[in-house]
């Protein structure tokens, strides 16, 4: 009996050293801000309205953006739109990213102000795909979707 015991005890602490160690070895946790990117497409839709690079720059000001830097934003944004197979690889890369795990890319293209982690930009872009599918919808088919549907 003491031996069973021992064997217990044994197994235990064993077991409570593996989760310790699991715990504390696993990256930290990362949250994904998505406002950025979504103010990106709301500027993205009132530019596709008046088309005006001076109200463009003045929108992007706030944001510290660049105007090629927005294009980048966008052109990302029309990426995972149009290529399903590249979005369902990407939003597995996002959990794993929000998970804290570090994630290395083939190449990055890095935008002011964001964290210079190498998926931190497509996160937050697909942060917004997946919260706010509908300002995409807007952003993209805004008055040209409601024209057609007229």
């Amino acid at each position: 009996m003491k031996k069973i015991g021992s064997l217990l005890i044994v197994f235990i602490t064993a077991a409570a050293g593996f989760w310790l160690g699991g715990v504390l070895s696993r990256p930290p946790s990362r949250s994904v801000d998505s406002s950025r990117m979504e103010a990106c497409l709301e500027i993205y839709g009132l530019y596709r309205e008046h088309g005006d690079q001076q109200k463009l720059a003045a929108d992007l000001e706030p944001l510290s953006l660049s105007p090629r830097d927005f294009q980048e934003i966008i052109d990302r944004f029309i990426f995972y739109r149009t290529q399903k197979s590249s979005m369902d690889q990407a939003m597995n890369l996002l959990k794993a990213f929000r998970m804290g795990y570090d994630i290395e890319a083939a190449s990055v293209y890095e935008i002011s102000g964001l964290a210079s982690e190498p998926f931190r930009l497509d996160a937050e872009i697909l942060a917004v795909f997946e919260s706010k599918p509908d300002l995409i919808k807007k952003a993209f088919e805004g008055k040209n979707h409601e024209q057609s549907s007229s």
